[in-house]
């Protein structure tokens, strides 16, 4: 059997390795955009969707961190560079996305924390 099998793999066409590529995301690539509907904004972003998905809006510390991770990946800053005044209606998603009245003045940091599962910046909303 053995020298069947060497007799096989002698006469066999040699395989070409597998070759594999990978590409980088460039590092000024925008991961979200922000465009001004009207009198709304919309939000658009692999992660800012991906997140809003995730998260548990029964849950006051879910809604706090995610304002946080937005606030951090740059939305904030997006929509204030683009006029956005408080109160205005913000989508994050497409025609079937996410909608929020848009606060800027909400602190983040361990100064506001609570207890588990609560977020003082959401307190009296």
């Amino acid at each position: 059997m053995a020298g069947l099998v060497e007799s096989a793999r002698a006469f066999a066409p040699a395989g070409e390795p597998e070759r594999i590529v990978i590409r980088p995301r460039a590092v000024d690539e925008e991961q979200f955009t922000v465009v001004l509907e009207g009198d709304r904004y919309r939000v658009r972003g692999i992660k800012p969707e991906r997140w809003v998905r995730q998260t548990d809006f029964t849950n006051d510390e879910a809604v706090g961190f995610l304002a946080d991770r937005l606030a951090k990946l740059g939305v904030e800053d997006k929509l204030v560079a683009l006029g956005a005044e408080p109160g205005v209606e913000v989508i994050i998603g497409g025609d079937d996305g996410w909608v929020f009245d848009w606060e800027p003045t909400i602190d983040t940091g361990a100064g506001v924390m609570g207890p588990r599962g609560t977020d003082l910046r959401l307190e009296g909303r």
